[in-house]
């Protein structure tokens, strides 16, 4: 599993094709690894936990 962790925020790879984003150690979202990269930018923008979290239901709830 690779984990790639920037300020709390960390993109793990869960298997060949399948990543999850995590927030301080709770897994936010997962998929494949160029959405997981974009919703890990995405937080990275802000200070704001609450703000990060509002872009992140914004993103996924878009998606699908």
């Amino acid at each position: 599993m690779t984990n790639k962790n920037k300020g709390g925020v960390a993109i793990q790879q869960l298997d060949e094709f399948r990543f999850a984003v995590a927030v301080d150690g709770l897994v936010r979202y997962f998929g494949r690894r160029v959405e997981c990269e974009q919703r890990a930018a995405i937080l990275l923008r802000k200070d704001d936990r609450a703000t990060q979290d509002q872009a992140l239901l914004r993103c996924v709830s878009l998606s699908g």
